[in-house]
């Protein structure tokens, strides 16, 4: 058995929103792309080409796709000497969260990097009774724009997304996923927003710089910085931030169960910076676990 790694990039066609905690009225957006809704995207492409006609077996698909292949995040990238180079979270002492570009360019602090990539979208909800804004539904909603902002506010490059995808013994899997030209990621796709339409699709043997064993039942990655959720390494000494993950799963139940990930605990975010070396297991979830607590148990059916 062996992994096979491929990077993949995507242009930004139309804004993206992936929600995280909120901030009064106004619904913030990550600045990734996690491999869950990515996850359900390709499902959804996958299981629709599928069906013939027939009604798609989205469970059956969304399964297959998590035993065969391994998703990472997908993070934003900008054209830099020909390539596209992705930016990487990564939390530093003194500084916090700032983000680094993979050519090893001097990072921006958090702040200043979302100016370069978000603007927000007012919108209201109408009272139809009178025909105008309901009291108390104003609000804003950060998206990931298709174009980066320069040091003045004008409009630069595209933004691309970039990310790895790991395959099970090259079979199939390699061509549909190849195949896919077109995906909606993320929330308010019925709307427009989250359009991504692939722009490479290429061999590689690292995960954004980071060495990956794909002998393993598991692809195995070993790096300081996560580029992923991960759990595990508890009092392992790390800069970074804990967060709590929740998922939702429909499929085997008559009303929407809410499942929380990894029970209790909470995983380091993306951007965590170890002390050392770790070697991670690569979950069909997308997420890392430390290979010293790899058994931990998550919910059946919660990526």
């Amino acid at each position: 058995m062996s992994w096979h790694l491929y990077r993949w990039t995507w242009r930004v066609k139309s804004p993206l929103y992936v929600g995280t905690t909120p901030s009064g009225a106004l619904n913030r957006c990550r600045l990734y792309v996690p491999a869950r809704p990515l996850w359900g995207a390709l499902t959804a492409e996958l299981a629709r080409r599928q069906a013939a006609g027939s009604d798609p077996n989205y469970e059956q698909v969304g399964g297959d796709l998590r035993q065969q292949t391994r998703l990472s995040y997908l993070y934003p990238a900008e054209k830099v000497d020909g390539a596209w180079r992705a930016w990487l979270p990564e939390y530093r002492k003194g500084q916090g969260l700032v983000w680094v570009r993979e050519d090893g360019t001097e990072g921006l602090p958090d702040r200043r990097f979302r100016r370069r990539l978000l603007w927000t979208r007012p919108a209201t909800a109408i009272d139809p009774e009178s025909d105008s804004a309901l009291d108390g539904s104003l609000r804003e909603t950060e998206c990931l724009q298709t174009h980066w902002r320069d040091a003045s506010g004008a409009a630069a490059g595209p933004v691309v997304m970039v990310g790895c995808v790991c395959v099970r013994d090259e079979g199939r899997w390699v061509n549909d996923i190849c195949s896919i030209q077109k995906i909606f990621v993320g929330g308010d796709t019925r709307y427009g927003l989250g359009c991504l339409e692939q722009e490479e699709f290429v061999s590689s043997d690292r995960v954004f710089g980071q060495t990956m064993d794909g002998s393993e039942d598991s692809p195995r990655i070993a790096s300081r910085r996560l580029v992923a959720h991960a759990l595990g390494s508890d009092g392992a000494v790390a800069h970074g931030q804990l967060e709590r993950l929740a998922g939702w799963d429909t499929a085997a139940a008559e009303r929407p169960q809410q499942h929380q990930y990894g029970s209790a605990k909470a995983f380091w975010t993306p951007g965590t910076v170890f002390g050392e070396e770790r070697n991670w297991v690569w979950s069909d979830d997308g997420t890392l676990r430390d290979l010293v607590d790899s058994q931990i148990d998550l919910p059946q059916g919660t990526p």
